[in-house]
């Protein structure tokens, strides 16, 4: 099976109108007291009439309609909304089609999604936390056995400039000489010239035998453009229009 894995950032949310940002005023409050008036202020921004997560349904329907067998995607993000979740579940998959490698949407840094039993999900991160905070969480260890062992990675929205961002890339670096990743091939998205560069270098230093391209556009023009890096490498084929 090959496999594309997503790492999905907050360019992503953004794209859907989801610009939220933790106030400055809170910066001072006790940090129970933050996660919880962080959950509350998503979920409530999550349902507002302004968000359109048009790009994340543009976005599933083309891998559905047009991966090539047998490439497959799998979804990691560090956001806390659940956006893209919420777009998976609504496709009512009854099975899991050819061209998913897992339905659910793996959150590293938590979430603010509620569920019935929500023990094997990573703990609530905030960007300020230290790294000790970051405990074992089955969620974010099957998410990082897995990507250790695939070549192709996708970056939206993300610039890896937090702590606990870092700690992804540093935690990849250790293991990039003995596995797969450590020859793999990275596309990052984002139209922040600064942020791209800065993505890019970080993942060259943590994998220095990485492939790493950069594309210069927001995540919603990039789908509407049919994702042409993944086309010419023939991840997505499309019927042509003539």
């Amino acid at each position: 099976m090959s496999k594309c894995v997503w790492l999905i950032g907050r360019g992503a949310s953004i794209a859907c109108n989801l610009c939220w940002g933790v106030p400055e005023s809170w910066k001072l409050l006790e940090r129970d007291v933050k996660i919880e008036k962080i959950k509350q202020a998503i979920t409530g921004e999550m349902n507002q009439r302004y968000i359109n997560t048009t790009p994340y349904k543009s976005f599933l329907q083309i891998l559905s309609s047009n991966t090539v067998s047998p490439w497959r995607h799998q979804f990691i993000t560090t956001n806390w909304d659940y956006l893209l979740q919420r777009e998976m579940h609504a496709l009512d998959l009854q099975n899991l089609p050819k061209w998913l490698a897992d339905s659910h949407v793996d959150h590293l840094n938590g979430t603010v999604e509620i569920l019935e039993d929500n023990s094997n999900r990573s703990p609530f991160l905030l960007e300020e936390d230290p790294l000790r905070m970051r405990v074992s969480s089955v969620e974010a260890n099957v998410a990082f056995g897995q990507m250790i062992w695939e070549r192709l990675f996708v970056v939206v929205g993300m610039s890896f400039e937090c702590q606990m961002d870092k700690f992804l890339l540093s935690s990849l670096n250790k293991v990039e000489d003995n596995l797969p990743i450590g020859e793999s091939k990275w596309l990052i998205v984002n139209p922040d010239q600064i942020a791209l560069e800065q993505s890019a270098e970080r993942i060259k230093q943590a994998m220095p035998r990485a492939t790493v391209a950069t594309i210069k556009e927001k995540f919603d023009v990039w789908v509407n453009n049919r994702m042409p890096q993944l086309t010419n490498d023939g991840i997505f084929t499309f019927q042509s229009s003539v």
